[in-house]
């Protein structure tokens, strides 16, 4: 049984598999680990503690998940004594996984990647804690991250989740509903990692060009933007996954006038055919609205 005092020696290490956005989770959880006391190493070899934040999108993300469970299970005949999964892999097959691979003894899904210190106590106690089914979990606090990405840059998760219910897609299963993080949140997060040294800062959310409409009842990524570029010492801001039907005449603006946005989109183009697009359950007019001229403007 592992004494209270005890917890404070642990080292813990952090596998994080698939997208900026389960990267800002992991960097999340860090930070709550190292709040609590706990020491983070990158050496999973000297690791008490493994933590894989999965992915579970697609078959390969899915096959690298469970690669690399299994690779990290190995490690429990050595120093490793909690080997906890998260994310959506986590989500989606949650009991499989605690079933399935025994070495496991925690699984937190993705709403609920804020309880890891509670996951590591009750694992400890042999409990072997399986949560999931609240995924788009927002409600982080995102200046106590323990940022990873150390080359002058960081991600902004502005948004979780989804609406768009497209026929091949899980990620609405995986992380709920779209669910935008208020401005004031945002803003206080961007302002701790310029201080942390962040140059550039990258605006992430399964749609970006959707942020605040489940908030605010508008399009709000084009004010966002403008607060966020008051930071005296951010140089750059990108954005990230824009889909077409939601680029309005504001955020062209906003983009080519502001100096500080990289003059560029990134767009989720799904498919050019229009009979394709029916079959994948996407809407085929936000496709036929996006112009070409848009990138004249930029």
């Amino acid at each position: 049984m592992t004494l209270e005092s005890d917890f404070y020696k642990k080292k813990i290490g952090l596998v994080s598999l698939g997208c900026p956005k389960n990267l800002v989770d992991s960097e999340v959880m860090l930070g709550l680990l190292r709040k609590d006391g706990y020491i983070i190493t990158n050496n999973e070899q000297e690791a008490n503690i493994i933590i894989i934040n999965t992915c579970g999108f697609i078959n390969d993300a899915k096959k690298e998940s469970v690669d690399t469970i299994l690779e990290m299970a190995a490690l429990k005949k050595n120093n490793c004594e909690l080997l906890i999964v998260t994310g959506c892999l986590a989500e989606r097959y949650n009991k499989q996984i605690i079933d399935e691979i025994p070495e496991v003894d925690a699984v937190l899904g993705t709403g609920h990647f804020g309880m890891i210190t509670e996951t590591i106590r009750k694992a400890y106690a042999a409990e072997k804690p399986v949560l999931w089914g609240n995924p788009g979990y927002c409600d982080f606090n995102g200046k106590e991250r323990l940022v990873s990405t150390n080359n002058g840059f960081a991600y902004i998760k502005i948004a979780d989740g989804c609406n768009n219910l497209c026929t091949y897609c899980v990620i609405p299963s995986l992380r709920g509903r779209y669910k935008s993080r208020s401005m004031e949140v945002i803003i206080e997060e961007a302002k701790y990692l310029v201080s942390c040294g962040a140059k550039e800062l990258i605006l992430i959310a399964q749609d970006t060009t959707k942020y605040g409409i489940d908030l605010y009842d508008e399009q709000k990524l084009s004010a966002l933007i403008r607060e966020i570029s008051k930071i005296e010492d951010l140089e750059w801001i990108r954005l990230l996954y824009c889909y077409p039907d939601q680029i309005n005449d504001q955020l062209i603006e906003e983009i080519s006038s502001n100096d500080k946005v990289c003059k560029y989109i990134d767009i989720p183009i799904q498919h050019a055919s229009d009979k394709i697009l029916k079959s994948m359950g996407s809407d085929v007019k936000k496709y036929e609205t996006f112009k070409y001229e848009t990138f004249k403007v930029l």
